[in-house]
């Protein structure tokens, strides 16, 4: 993209609303294809070459579908595919399901110790404290040489995280709890046809503490009618609790959720937006907290040690694996040779997927054969989460500098005062952390329009250029 290009694009993005795509990597899978077959191949080729690599990594992210039905529909805002809650038969004929979808992966699985493990959804929690057991044996069959120290993270709402819940987790080698909470305002949290209230939350941490977990909650910034001192209020009573861990990221907007139809009257402007980031970041910060990513703040050493985390994204570009195993999850296998790698999804619809299990078949929807600079993308996209760039890192992968390859938009970037550049890292100002959305959109621009072209011409039957 030429200089000239880069700057029109960011004076006409900069004052808009961010996006941010804490949980996405490159491409969307919007852009993908409908799988060709051959997945478990892939995946097991790519397994051969990885246990004869001494840096192969994995995380695994298990989903659990199942959410309690709200009024507003998702909470108001989620884009998240979910299935409703309506009792806990659905909940044990689900972990058969992942059970067998886990038998069908064995081979690959055998050698692997993975780095971390989430336990997403969905609304893990609504598991009763009985299921937590059978969940880490189906966990542990498929991964016998998991480390007993491996952080292990199930996430919840806070009004399902009993005490005796937690207690069970923490008889079962779960390590740490990470609650959605959203709001601590119970007006606001009315919103989202949520039935918590603040000392679920406050419990929720206590009996963690008990029982020697750790815990993280999330909050969200530019719910409808917050305000600056709501949300100080929030998150200063969250800091009282002594809580190590807080995710405190911005309200995405978008698609036919009730919020975006029914309350973008009602969301702070855009410079509101941007001020309440600024605003929290402070206050954390002055309260002993490190910003491990642009929503991420923890009570640590300024440089992340010890186990990784879900919620630290990435700070290099060693090769690393994603497992995605259940529901709508999502794998990510780039190859070791650098020319790309596969990325997988499985079925959104809960039938499809069990079907799929009872014919024995991968329970694959879509699927992503990267090219290399896809690979390049992705990875840049996580890194920039967590607010810098890793040159020398980048450079033993790729045989190439992260600045010589997208030079004019760094110089951009650098003119716009979001990012620093020096001899080891591009590094993202204050200013910047809050941008992240708009960097990762302004790298992949020129990339996604080659691949919107693509799908078109595949779908007018045209011959495509790979």
């Amino acid at each position: 993209m030429e200089i000239e290009q880069v700057r029109r694009y960011l004076t006409k993005k900069i004052h808009g609303r961010q996006v941010n795509k804490i949980l996405h990597s490159f491409p969307s899978p919007r852009l993908w294809k409908d799988p060709t077959g051959g997945c478990k191949e892939v995946m097991l080729e790519q397994s051969d070459a990885s246990r004869k690599s001494s840096t192969a990594e994995m995380e695994l992210y298990v989903s659990l579908p199942f959410c309690i039905p709200t009024k507003p529909s998702h909470c108001g805002y989620c884009l998240f595919p979910v299935e409703d809650y309506k009792n806990s038969s659905q909940l044990i004929n689900y972990l058969d399901y992942l059970k067998r979808e886990g038998e069908l992966y064995a081979p690959f699985h055998q050698d692997y110790d993975p780095i971390s493990v989430y336990i997403g959804g969905g609304t893990p929690n609504l598991l009763k404290a009985e299921h937590y057991g059978p969940l880490m044996d189906i966990i542990r069959t498929n991964f016998p040489n998991m480390s007993a120290d491996t952080p292990i993270t199930l996430e919840g709402i806070p009004q399902l995280f009993f005490r005796g819940k937690i207690e069970a987790l923490a008889n079962h080698g779960y390590t740490r709890i990470s609650m959605g909470a959203q709001q601590l305002n119970e007006r606001l949290t009315k919103f989202s046809g949520r039935k918590q209230k603040p000392e679920h939350i406050f419990n929720a941490i206590k009996w963690a503490r008990e029982f020697g977990l750790e815990s993280n909650v999330d909050l969200i910034f530019g719910w409808p009618q917050q305000t600056k001192e709501i949300m100080l209020d929030d998150l200063n009573k969250l800091i009282d609790t002594g809580i190590s861990h807080i995710t405190h990221y911005e309200l995405n907007i978008g698609g036919p959720t009730p919020f975006s139809l029914e309350r973008r009257d009602e969301l702070p402007g855009i410079e509101e937006v941007k001020e309440l980031y600024h605003l929290s970041r402070e206050l954390l910060l002055n309260n002993g907290y490190v910003q491990l990513t642009s929503y991420d703040f923890e009570k640590r050493e300024s440089e992340p040690a010890g186990k990784f985390i879900y919620e630290e994204c990435r700070r290099n570009y060693d090769h690393r694996e994603v497992w995605g195993w259940g529901y709508a999850a999502i794998s990510d296998f780039p190859s070791l040779n650098d020319e790309g790698g596969w990325t997988f999804m499985n079925h959104r619809n809960l039938k499809a997927y069990y079907d799929a299990i009872d014919r024995k078949a991968i329970p694959v929807e879509s699927s992503f054969q990267r090219q290399q600079i896809d690979l390049k993308l992705a990875l840049i996209f996580r890194n920039l989460q967590s607010l810098r760039v890793d040159r020398e890192s980048y450079r033993r992968r790729f045989s190439q500098d992260v600045v010589d390859d997208f030079r004019n938009i760094w110089t951009g970037l650098q003119e716009f005062g979001l990012v620093e550049v020096d001899d080891d890292y591009i590094r993202l100002t204050n200013d910047g952390g809050y941008y992240v959305p708009l960097m990762q959109t302004l790298l992949s621009k020129e990339r996604v329009e080659e691949l919107v072209d693509r799908q078109y011409s595949r779908s007018q039957g045209l011959a495509v250029i790979q």
